[in-house]
């Protein structure tokens, strides 16, 4: 199999822990004959460096643990020239592809460069952040709305009028990505949604580690990101916990700011429910895996926003690999898969809706079981790196072939 390059720079630290990095081009893409020589952020203090992540090349910038708002301009400087300088040295080294993922700076002149050398340039989009920021800026005040406002208006620019349009291809996160971004003029037929998946270990790790059912347990595994809405979570618990006395909730994940988190334990300090629930912060993968896997349900409520109605919930094929019946509301990564697979129940948006689901479930024990033991089957047959990675290779010898 011919072996095909791609720089890639990317606004992850490293080493990466996005399942879609790592595992996607870190392992599987490797198999398929993909070198990949990354740009990363770099998560503790050090000089411009090149690391290695699997045997790839990783270009580090300089870091400084340095306090103040002097620092933090120098840091963010240091990051973006040091993006820039590797972009522009694809000019004079091998390589078949340059990609950036979710950068404005970058992905002009990674797109500029591309152009002198008469290389493809591959945009990933795995989040819709002009939109992100405009929303931000709704809520913020002063200098912060200014600054969020303008962030999100010129992020929308340069992605949706210049990157991606003059790009030979864009990856998106989903076929609702695809339509949204679709809706701005850019073509479909130059956008390819590559959702979330699993590795293939953890379908493995699930046969050998069949774990004993905790009876009652809820669990939640992920973000807890204000954007997220859990509170809704919370309140459908104190529902279920009302008719189901012994039932627990393990909340497996932590906030990107430490008040999110605090927020939600005090709502969980104000119903009355500090014995019945459990924060258990950011665990390893395989401590997470154990936790999911003990739960008679696991829940992934997705608060519908066109922000997040065009991503891919990655924790719920992991609730599905491991054979847990789910309960998710409507949404449209969600709604299709839980439709097509039958592991689960999804219901419409709220703390009454989630409630009376995971009530269900807990009740019906037998027939919730008989819903998760589908998950594995379909999530090995449609969402395992191995097969995403088969189809984002085709595809990158598509975009080889046309240039």
């Amino acid at each position: 199999m011919a072996k095909s390059k791609i720089f890639y720079s990317i606004d992850d630290y490293f080493p990466p822990y996005r399942v879609d990095v790592g595992e996607l081009f870190g392992k599987a893409l490797v198999d398929y004959g993909l070198d990949v020589e990354w740009y990363m952020r770099r998560s503790q203090a050090g000089v411009s460096s090149v690391e290695s992540f699997g045997g790839q090349k990783v270009h580090l910038p300089y870091f400084s643990d340095n306090q103040g708002s002097f620092w933090k301009a120098i840091n963010k400087l240091a990051f973006w020239m040091c993006d820039i300088w590797q972009l522009l040295r694809c000019l004079f080294k091998p390589v078949d592809v340059i990609q950036v993922r979710d950068k404005y700076l970058a992905a002009i002149f990674g797109l500029l460069v591309a152009r002198i050398k008469g290389l493809p340039f591959v945009y990933w989009c795995s989040y819709p952040f002009p939109e992100h920021y405009l929303e931000l800026a709704k809520k913020a005040t002063g200098l912060r709305r200014l600054y969020y406002g303008l962030h999100g208006r010129m992020g929308k620019l340069v992605l949706y009028r210049l990157v991606m349009p003059f790009s030979d291809h864009t990856f998106v996160q989903s076929e609702q990505m695809q339509r949204d971004i679709a809706a701005y003029g850019v073509p479909m037929k130059k956008m390819t949604p590559v959702p979330m998946g699993v590795p293939q270990r953890l379908l493995d790790w699930a046969v050998t580690h069949v774990l004993p059912v905790v009876p009652g347990r809820v669990v939640y595994l992920g973000t807890m990101a204000l954007v997220r809405q859990l509170h809704v979570l919370i309140d459908a618990f104190a529902a279920v916990h009302l008719r189901c006395p012994s039932a627990t909730l393990l909340m497996v994940g932590d906030g990107d700011h430490p008040h999110e988190r605090a927020a939600l334990e005090q709502q969980v300090a104000a119903l009355g429910l500090n014995d019945a629930v459990r924060f258990t912060g950011f665990v390893p993968i395989e401590e997470a895996w154990f936790y999911a896997a003990s739960a008679t349900v696991c829940a992934s409520p997705i608060f519908p926003s066109p922000i997040l109605n065009c991503g891919s919930p990655t924790k719920l094929f992991e609730y599905m690999a491991l054979g847990r019946p789910v309960v998710c509301n409507a949404h449209p990564d969600q709604t299709a898969v839980i439709g097509k697979s039958g592991a689960g129940l999804c219901v419409e948006w709220g703390s009454a809706e989630f409630a009376h689901a995971m009530i269900w479930m807990l009740e019906h024990p037998e027939a919730a079981e008989a819903m998760g033991t589908k998950g594995p089957a379909w999530v090995a047959a449609h969402r395992t790196y191995t097969i995403i990675a088969e189809n984002v290779w085709h595809k990158y010898q598509e975009i080889l072939h046309k240039s």
